[in-house]
């Protein structure tokens, strides 16, 4: 919460439903509707076959961690990060 320079709080924000930042914009109104798109290239690094998910090593793994025995490995961690950029960087080239 901001205090402003007397000790009192101010007032939150006031929130724009869709009816309000429709009407008051004349601008939206008039301008075309625009639309977003997404397109993953090869070097996403996902292709619709692959699957990564292994559930048992999930359940293991949430096992270990609920019973205190989970251990992070942080020389484990960054190798597998340098390998990945490794590889992306393979690909790219």
């Amino acid at each position: 919460m901001k205090i402003d320079s007397q000790g009192k709080p101010l007032a939150p924000p006031q929130l724009r439903t869709a009816e309000n930042r429709s009407s008051t914009s004349s601008k939206a109104g008039e301008a075309s509707l625009q639309q977003d798109s997404v397109q993953l290239s090869s070097s996403a690094g996902i292709s619709q076959g692959e699957s990564t998910f292994d559930a048992d090593k999930v359940a293991a793994i949430r096992q270990a961690i609920s019973e205190g025995r989970f251990q992070v490995k942080p020389e484990a961690i960054a190798d597998g990060l340098l390998d990945s950029v490794k590889d992306l960087l393979t690909r790219q080239a």
